[in-house]
């Protein structure tokens, strides 16, 4: 064979492999973003979703039942198995030092929904959180994400704070800090602060919502995790 095609021919089987690599890359990269971005709850599918949080979530000051993990409960029906971890006065930090933040990663969710950062705002506590509150967020999603059932997580902005002492102001230096854990980790984002624009009164102490914001709340993570808005009561 002259030595001359003999080379065009290994050249051209270099080229070929290389195309076939870089097309089968363009065509599984978009699948890939499509799995995450897909709703991670679907309807009659078995899921367990652990709420993780604070006092908020914990349902402090509503009525017994009408938490948003309760709600969300109710909403997503008995195929799905619902955990309340909410640990009241916790800031993002501190809860991971909980039996709770243990707990919730013992239950192996398929889905886990992240509301703090309300403790860590206040006045006396934000200049202190701010510098670590990205790694400590990357932190805390690192460990769900060893966990053996792979959940996806999602991470909510929380809700308004109404009372004139400097928190609300500093949730708007929050939510920044929120996106960049999100762009690092591809984690699904959760406005719940913005669900609460123009909606005070749902908070009647300034800080935790009531029965009414509660339900809010849940909706607005119903939406996210299942791409659906709740069926009518």
């Amino acid at each position: 064979m002259n030595p001359k095609s003999s080379q065009k021919q290994f050249m051209l089987g270099i080229i070929k492999g290389l195309l076939a690599l870089v097309l089968g890359f363009v065509i599984a990269a978009p699948s890939q973003a499509a799995m995450q971005d897909a709703p991670p709850i679907k309807d009659g599918k078995a899921a367990k979703l652990a709420c993780v949080g604070d006092s908020i979530t914990e349902g402090f000051g509503v009525t017994k039942g009408r938490s948003w993990p309760d709600q969300i409960a109710k909403m997503l029906g008995s195929t799905c198995e619902v955990r309340n971890f909410g640990v009241g006065g916790r800031q993002l930090l501190s809860y991971q030092s909980t039996g709770e933040f243990q707990n919730s990663k013992s239950f192996n969710p398929d889905v886990v929904v992240i509301m703090l950062g309300t403790n860590d705002v206040r006045p006396l506590s934000w200049k202190g959180c701010k510098p670590n509150f990205v790694r400590d967020y990357l932190g805390m999603i690192k460990q769900y994400s060893e966990l053996s059932s792979t959940p996806r997580v999602f991470i909510c902005y929380p809700p308004t704070i109404t009372e004139p002492d400097g928190s609300e102001e500093n949730i708007l230096e929050l939510i920044p800090l929120m996106d960049e854990v999100a762009k690092q980790t591809k984690v699904g984002v959760i406005d719940i602060h913005g669900a609460f624009k123009g909606k005070a009164e749902l908070i009647p102490d300034k800080i935790h919502p009531n029965d009414a914001g509660q339900t809010i709340i849940a909706t607005t993570i119903y939406k996210a995790m299942t791409g659906n808005s709740p069926a009518a009561n």
